[in-house]
C-alpha cells in the first residue's frame, strides 16, 4: 500500500494496532492491515462479513481489535 493512503487510512482509524487501522462502521468495524493494505470487514460480534485477508492474518487482526476495542471510544 502506498505511504500516503496507508497515512490518510491511519488518521481516519479508531485506533491502530500492529500495523492494523480499525474504522468502525455502522454495524461493526473494518480493519486495515497498512502494510499489505488488505482489509477484513466484521460484525459488532466479530464475525467476518467481508475479506481480502488470509486466515491467518484475518485472525490476527480480529484478535488485536478484541484485546484492544476498550481503546476505542465510545
Amino acid at each position: 500500500m502506498p505511504k500516503r493512503k496507508a497515512k490518510a487510512i491511519a488518521d481516519a482509524a479508531e485506533m491502530v494496532v500492529d500495523g492494523f487501522a480499525v474504522l468502525k462502521q455502522e454495524a461493526g468495524y473494518k480493519i486495515a492491515n497498512l502494510n499489505s493494505g488488505n482489509v477484513v470487514v466484521v460484525s459488532d460480534k466479530f464475525k467476518v462479513l467481508e475479506s481480502s485477508m488470509d486466515e491467518i492474518e484475518e485472525t490476527i487482526a480480529v484478535q488485536n481489535l478484541i484485546d484492544n476495542l476498550e481503546f476505542i471510544a465510545a
